[in-house]
Order: C-alpha cells, then sequence, then structure tokens
C-alpha cells in the first residue's frame, strides 16, 4: 500500500474513532439504552393487551432512560461513522492504485492496422459458401 494523504487522513479517522469508542472505558450508556428499549417494548405490549396506564408509564420510563443514554449512543455512531469512512479511505487508495497499472481489458492491445484484408476475407468467404 502507497502511503500518501488519503491513507494517512484514513489512518488518523480510524484511529480516533477507536479512542473514541473506547473513550473514558465506560459503557454505562449501552446497558441505560437497552433498559429503555426494554422498557418501551414492555409498554407497547402493555398498550396491545388494554393496559393503557401501565404502558404509558413504562414508555415515560423508558423515553427517559433512552434520552439518558442519548449522548452515548450518538458518541458510538461518530466512532462507527469514523471508522468506516476511514478504512474505506486507505482502501480505496489501494484500489485506485491498482487501476492505474491493471487496465480491465479482457483483450491484449496491439497494433491495429485498418487495412480492411479481414473484412474483404469475410465477404470472399460469405460469397463462397
Amino acid at each position: 500500500m502507497k502511503i500518501n494523504g488519503k491513507s494517512v487522513i484514513g489512518f488518523f479517522l480510524i484511529l480516533f474513532g477507536i479512542s473514541l469508542f473506547f473513550g473514558g472505558g465506560h459503557f454505562g450508556g449501552l446497558i441505560t439504552g437497552a433498559i429503555g428499549a426494554v422498557l418501551i417494548y414492555y409498554g407497547i405490549k402493555k398498550w396491545k393487551e388494554g393496559r393503557q396506564f401501565a404502558a404509558v408509564i413504562l414508555t415515560i420510563i423508558g423515553i427517559m432512560f433512552l434520552g439518558g443514554s442519548l449522548p452515548f449512543l450518538i458518541g458510538i455512531a461518530l466512532a462507527a461513522a469514523m471508522v468506516y469512512f476511514g478504512w474505506k479511505m486507505m482502501k480505496q487508495d489501494g484500489k485506485q492504485g491498482e487501476s492505474i497499472y491493471y487496465s480491465e481489458k479482457t483483450e491484449p492491445s496491439a497494433a491495429s492496422y485498418d487495412t480492411g484484408f479481414d473484412a474483404e476475407w469475410e465477404d470472399f468467404l460469405k460469397k463462397n459458401k
């Protein structure tokens, strides 16, 4: 892999994304997000059973839990995007370099002399059939 500006920027994006993902070393936002999602699920389930009061209470508490974990979830999404785009920048550089050196032609390139002989020969063969 060639080292150029895009690959260096991609490397730093991956580095910053990983540090953002593991920043602080706590995963409390993930736990509160999961609790909030479970409470909202049970709230919807209670609503379908006809227990609207319990459903509203569970849903409100679940939304509060999800709201509290929102900064963590946004940070995780941002870290994932940084790692993805950094990796894509690093790999795009390698593909670009290969496409310069290797063409995608199926036939080898040869000197082209258009004398018309081939066309005349094909016509001659068609007439003599």
